[in-house]
């Protein structure tokens, strides 16, 4: 995949992303439903849930910073 960056195709601002997802899953809740429609599980307890946050933290090239333990 070819990545563009000029002023009609700026780069990604990945920090944003990652803010939003935080903002989108900050509910246990919402979280737990959106691991079991990934994965096609039927965990029916948030509190289960145990949410971590690495520090600077890269996996594959890509920085990991979120993540979470069933």
């Amino acid at each position: 995949m070819q990545q563009f960056h000029t002023q009609e195709y700026p780069a990604a601002n990945r920090n944003y992303k990652d803010r939003l997802f935080r903002f989108v899953f900050k509910n246990k809740k919402d979280l737990l439903d959106l691991y079991n429609a990934i994965n096609g599980t039927d965990y029916d307890n948030p509190e289960e849930l145990e949410v971590n946050t690495l520090e600077n933290v890269l996996y594959l090239s890509m920085k990991n910073d979120l993540s979470f333990l069933i």
